[in-house]
């Protein structure tokens, strides 16, 4: 199971780096094309690639260590309590990325249903950005939850396990 959520976490890391390389390109094209004096909007395509790759790179962040964690306090307490502390901010994590995943996934929903489309130039389907903010939340949510059955079992969390494989 933990393999096949790494892969889930690598699959969406690699989809936010293409979404990150998206927006180099649509803004080289941009700058191509103003120099043979034709206007391109890319603006609003960059914004939903920048949308769509913030939050598809969450869980594979989180899960990886990349996230800031401030452990100042927790790591000079008993194993014990260290573990209390995770499992208490783990479960916020859950209550709150669940909340704004299944808000995120409704309003994609909406947006599909009533037909939505982009203001600006290029009407593209609200729902098509919006579906890759809402996969990324949901597979944070995923993220946080394994990470907590972890802690709860008793081993090291993977956000606490430094690259070269030991804990911090």
């Amino acid at each position: 199971m933990r393999k096949n959520l790494n892969r889930l976490y690598s699959v969406c890391g690699f989809a936010a780096a293409f979404f990150l390389a998206s927006i180099a390109m649509v803004t080289i094209v941009q700058i191509v094309a103003r120099q043979f004096h034709v206007a391109i909007e890319t603006t609003e395509v960059a914004g939903f690639c920048l949308a769509a790759s913030t939050f598809l790179g969450l869980a594979y962040t989180f899960a990886n260590g990349g996230h800031v964690r401030i452990s100042l306090v927790s790591q000079f307490l008993p194993k014990g309590a260290h573990r209390i502390i995770e499992l208490w901010c783990c479960s916020i994590g859950i209550a709150i990325s669940g909340y704004a995943a299944w808000q995120m996934t409704l309003f994609t929903i909406q947006s599909f249903d009533f037909g939505d489309l982009s203001p600006g130039m290029v009407a593209m389907p609200l729902w098509i950005p919006q579906s890759g903010v809402a996969f990324g939340l949901i597979t944070l949510t995923i993220g946080i939850a394994e990470q907590a059955t972890l802690i709860f079992a008793g081993k090291t969390a993977g956000y606490e396990v430094n690259v070269d494989g030991t804990a911090e």
